[in-house]
């Protein structure tokens, strides 16, 4: 039996691609005033007190990611990012415009919707092929999710490499 070990995502394999991108653990560092959990005991990474006070505008993004999708040879850049309420939406579309500006389109949901439905809605609505689409994030259910739904998903280590290969 062969195996195909290739696990990293090259800018030659994105040309012509419509990247769609997570935006916390992908796009931005997911770490929140020094903890991963919630310290208000909710299961999210951050908690509602936060989310008001505005954390999404005051975090800095992953220049790796910044170069990544300035260097990549894709058609388009989306973002398919999930959120808490309407302050955590309008702060990340805030926040995007600002650090990811050749992003145009953002498509952040409530988690009560699956990403990879988003994903499939947007490409018939905008006549794309599946085919035609990558999906990068960093938590492994929604990216295997994506595969299940026909979607070539990544998960964000596969671009750790970015700049070494072709």
């Amino acid at each position: 039996m062969e195996f195909n070990l290739k696990a990293m995502l090259t800018k030659s394999e994105t040309k012509n691609k419509y990247m769609f991108w997570d935006i916390d653990g992908t796009l931005a560092p997911y770490r929140f005033n020094g903890h991963l959990c919630d310290p208000d005991g909710s299961k999210y990474g951050l908690s509602f007190k936060e989310i008001e006070e505005g954390i999404f505008l005051k975090r800095l993004p992953s220049k790796h990611m910044q170069h990544i999708i300035e260097t990549s040879n894709a058609k388009a850049h989306i973002v398919m990012g999930h959120a808490l309420n309407e302050k955590e939406i309008s702060d990340k579309h805030i926040w995007l415009d600002k650090h990811f500006p050749l992003i145009k389109e953002k498509l952040i949901t409530f988690e009560s919707k699956p990403k990879s439905e988003t994903i499939i809605n947007y490409c018939k609505e905008n006549n794309i092929n599946i085919k035609d689409v990558i999906y990068v994030d960093d938590i492994i259910a929604y990216i295997q999710d994506a595969e299940k739904n026909g979607i070539t998903a990544y998960h964000i280590s596969s671009l750790l490499d970015w700049d070494y290969l072709e």
